[in-house]
């Protein structure tokens, strides 16, 4: 008798001590999933998840989460290259999803990361978090991208952090309460219970002899709700160009690491009717735990598309194993970009000119696009010419021109750029050619450039020879007035004694 009771309590004694480490294995599990990271190695890019640098507390692969103290996180990412990028350095960026809970503020965190001596890319940045953010976990699109002999390498990874310091959900447990099993008792009293019963209680016969779920135990989570975000975009930072199609994938993934989720429809609303969509709605019948969720189609935006982002909402319902409904909301944004069309026109020079004249460019800018252009220039250079400044046009809304010149010195063909002669520099003078370059800027910064040849000849200045003729000075002609003026009145006072001799002759006849 008293070495069946010896056995039992070692039997108790056993399965009390399997419990224990069940118990610890679930607990890790729970710990393990809390945060979790996709890396992608493609193209080059990769994180380096197996060592730890400064400001981590733990490498990537023993569950490294970034530091939040008083609103702000701490993120440090070490990105390592198989390329060699231009310059040694590469650009990295996050980006933002689920607008709505979302506990991050949106700014830009778009850092040049050098490359270091250890030959790592680390990046560094403070993320300010909202006060009234709420507990739960959520993703960060982080993406990298470099240059290798003029190509572009861009890769994205998706990290989730797990926020624990915020609001608590409606159903989530406070950190420091334990969570209660069934009949209102803790985890402590449901071990106590299991450890002060019989071997045939503590273990329930299950299939395959495996124990039951333990009530109370974070195995049965009947108060958690399955959580679906949106995990991957194809186009996520990328623009979708006015009057194009491009095929887009959005990746939905169950973050639950052990239930799957049943029943799942998927509808996509949006109020935007500059981008067309092939589908808006999809059906699953089941998602396994961790699993995703591909919902591609293809997606064209309208010619007259204004060039903003598209705000586009995904509806999910779907049910847990029990055939509880829940219902989440995700939002995407679309980029649309208008293609700049801006062109220069009415470009004039004349076809000769002459050493050490000065003479001008004219030309006319026309934006024939939907969308603004900016930083607009236009600036010359040829042999022999020398333009004083380039013309600078600042931004140009659409459907607007501007006329412009710019003077231009002429030197000759033996003057290198800084207008100095060359020793042996060739001839001075004759045919030359160069090229107007002109070039504006999109809202991303990029520049487009169009390039225009012009030809002239340059002459030799001319030296204008000036003959002036003598002139004759004039007389001064009073006197001729004065002769004509004394003729006039001798001839009247001849006129005068004429008539009167006259009268007095016939006067004398008549006596």
């Amino acid at each position: 008798m008293k070495k069946r009771k010896n056995m039992a309590k070692s039997q108790r004694i056993a399965v009390g001590f399997s419990i224990s480490v069940w118990y610890m294995v679930l607990l890790l599990i729970v710990l393990i999933s809390a945060y979790s990271i996709e890396i992608h190695a493609e193209n080059g890019i990769s994180i380096d998840d197996r060592h730890k640098y400064e400001g981590m507390d733990s490498p990537f692969s023993r569950g490294y989460e970034p530091t939040i103290r008083k609103n702000t996180m701490t993120l440090v990412v070490p990105f390592l290259s198989d390329a060699e990028m231009e310059k040694a350095q590469i650009t990295v960026g996050i980006d933002f999803e689920n607008e709505d809970n979302c506990p991050f503020y949106y700014k830009n965190y778009r850092k040049q990361v050098k490359l270091s001596e250890d030959g790592l890319y680390l990046y560094r940045c403070r993320v300010k978090l909202k006060k009234d953010r709420m507990n739960g976990q959520y993703p960060l699109h982080l993406w990298a991208e470099g240059k290798e002999d003029g190509e572009i390498i861009r890769q994205e990874f998706t990290i989730y952090v797990e926020i624990t310091d915020g609001i608590a959900r409606v159903g989530d447990i406070a950190p420091e309460e334990e969570p209660a099993g069934k009949g209102g008792e803790n985890l402590a009293d449901a071990m106590d219970h299991y450890n002060n019963s019989p071997a045939d209680e503590i273990m329930p016969s299950g299939e395959g002899g495996q124990a039951a779920d333990l009530p109370g135990s974070a195995v049965d989570e009947k108060n958690s709700q399955p959580r679906l975000i949106i995990s991957r975009n194809n186009l996520q930072g990328k623009a979708l160009d006015a009057g194009s199609s491009a095929t887009w994938t959005v990746m939905i993934l169950n973050c639950s690491s052990r239930h799957a989720v049943e029943n799942v429809k998927v509808s996509l609303l949006t109020d935007s009717k500059d981008v067309v969509f092939e589908k808006t709605a999809w059906y699953f019948e089941k998602v396994a735990a961790k699993a995703e969720m591909e919902l591609t189609q293809s997606i064209t935006a309208v010619k007259k598309a204004l060039a903003e982002p598209v705000q586009v909402q995904f509806q999910i319902e779907y049910e847990d194993a029990k055939g509880n409904g829940y219902t989440s909301t995700e939002q995407v944004k679309l980029l649309v970009s208008q293609p700049q069309q801006a062109k220069l026109v009415n470009l004039s020079f004349p076809e000769q000119v002459y050493a050490a004249d000065t003479e001008f460019l004219s030309f006319q800018v026309q934006n024939t696009g939907l969308s603004p252009v900016y930083n607009v220039r236009v600036q010359m250079k040829a042999k022999g010419l020398f333009p004083q400044q380039e013309v600078f046009l600042g931004n140009m809304e659409a459907g607007t021109s501007a006329d412009g010149e710019q003077k231009v010195f002429v030197g000759t063909l033996d003057m290198d750029e800084d207008g100095n002669v060359l020793e042996n520099g060739g001839e001075k003078y004759g045919d030359t050619s160069g090229e107007v370059i002109f070039s504006y800027e999109n809202e991303q910064g990029e520049v487009t450039e169009q390039r225009l040849e012009i030809h002239t000849v340059i002459r030799e200045a001319q030296t204008l020879k000036l003959d002036i003729e003598e002139q004759k000075p004039k007389t001064n002609q009073w006197w001729i007035t004065i002769l004509f003026f004394v003729f006039v009145v001798l001839l009247l006072v001849i006129i005068w004694l004429y008539l009167r001799m006259k009268h007095y002759r016939d006067m004398g006849k008549q006596t």
